[in-house]
């Protein structure tokens, strides 16, 4: 005679059995992909950077001399990853800016935050110009550096 404790247990197994099974089986409405492969496409989606803009100030014989950057000033992914930055406007009233490779530009203002998207899908190093600071006269250059490593070999 079968107990309710056996039950229970068989229950149990039961259901890890049909967990496991639905985990490792292709799913039809994830497009043939297993939960885990969707689940773990989801969280790998987007590698998201934050960017603020950065004021140096000196005085170099009684001359104030004053010099924007990006901070952090490089940024290292890789060959396939998709990028998210977010730039904050700290310092410096307006930027405008453009990663020419990605197709991308825009605007930082002092006090907002700004999001641009990409996919690194070049290798190289490519700068992240800001248009109003691009040279020494401008107080500048203020410039990141965004290096895409090739992908890794499988």
């Amino acid at each position: 005679m079968t107990t309710s404790r056996q039950w229970l247990y068989l229950s149990i197994a039961f259901a890890f059995v049909l967990i496991a099974t639905s985990a490792l089986l292709p799913m039809p409405w994830f497009g043939g992909k297993t939960v885990i492969e969707e689940v773990t496409s989801e969280t790998q989606t987007e590698k998201t950077f934050h960017l603020i803009t950065t004021e140096y100030k000196t005085t170099v014989n009684g001359r104030e001399m004053e010099v924007y950057r990006w901070n952090p000033g490089n940024l290292v992914v890789r060959e396939g990853d998709r990028i998210k930055l977010v730039m904050h406007g700290v310092h410096g009233k307006v930027h405008h800016f453009s990663l020419k490779e990605f197709g991308l530009q825009g605007t930082v203002k002092k006090g907002k935050a700004t999001t641009v998207r990409f996919v690194a899908d070049k290798p190289g190093t490519y700068e992240l110009i800001c248009h109003n600071h691009h040279g020494v006269d401008q107080n500048g250059p203020m410039v990141a550096y965004i290096t895409v490593l090739p992908e890794k070999e499988q």
